[in-house]
């Protein structure tokens, strides 16, 4: 009679020592592509939102205009200013804006103006009173607004410093402005927006 002959319980141990490490080490790599997707992931949706926020920062800021005193202000690390917008379930219209910085989330704060108060300024703005303010970015280490100079004969815009130098706001626009912003875990360029109702003195 033929004498049929099994894995050892070495062998049986051996087999099941390695398959462990095998499967381990897929664990190990399944774990690892799961932790890159998810980081690249939120990073581009950072990177998508930001972008979101600088397109829609370039075109509320190049409608700005000031039609008095204070109508326009950048100081004390914030820039508040009066522009057309349309506004989500409700209609257009004129509206005060005001982008600040909140802890570590970059805020933008609405008003809705009353006619002589949108002529004369009588007030501040009674923010989020009817427009709840919202959260444009968040992670912001550091947030600027610089003003931006008038242009000499020959030169190109340059930046009026740091606006937290509190000093006094003409009623005219200036040329633009320069936002900075820091953000954890991203560079990104300031944003520089020129006013169309920019008007150059004479």
């Amino acid at each position: 009679m033929r004498r049929e002959s099994g894995m050892t319980l070495v062998e049986v141990m051996v087999s099941a020592v390695v398959l462990s490490m095998v499967m381990l080490a897929l664990s190990a790599s399944l774990r690892t592509f799961a932790t890159t997707y998810t980081a690249v992931e939120q990073s581009a949706n950072r990177t998508a939102r930001l972008r979101e926020v600088t397109y829609f920062l370039r075109h509320v800021l190049r409608e700005a205009y000031s039609p008095h005193q204070g109508a326009f202000d950048a100081s004390g690390g914030q820039i508040s200013w009066l522009a057309p917008i349309d506004r989500v379930g409700a209609a257009g219209g004129v509206t005060w804006l005001r982008l600040r910085r909140d802890g570590d989330a970059l805020m933008l704060d609405f008003a809705i103006p009353d006619s002589e108060v949108a002529e004369k300024a009588d007030s501040d703005p009674e923010w989020g009173a009817i427009i709840p303010s919202e959260t444009l970015l968040n992670n912001v280490r550091s947030f600027k607004v610089r003003k931006l100079k008038e242009p000499t004969a020959g030169s190109n815009y340059a930046d009026s410093g740091d606006s937290n130098d509190n000093q006094a706001v003409s009623a005219d626009l200036p040329p633009g402005v320069q936002l900075e912003w820091e953000i954890e875990g991203m560079a990104w360029p300031p944003l520089v927006v020129a006013f169309d109702g920019y008007r150059a003195s004479t």
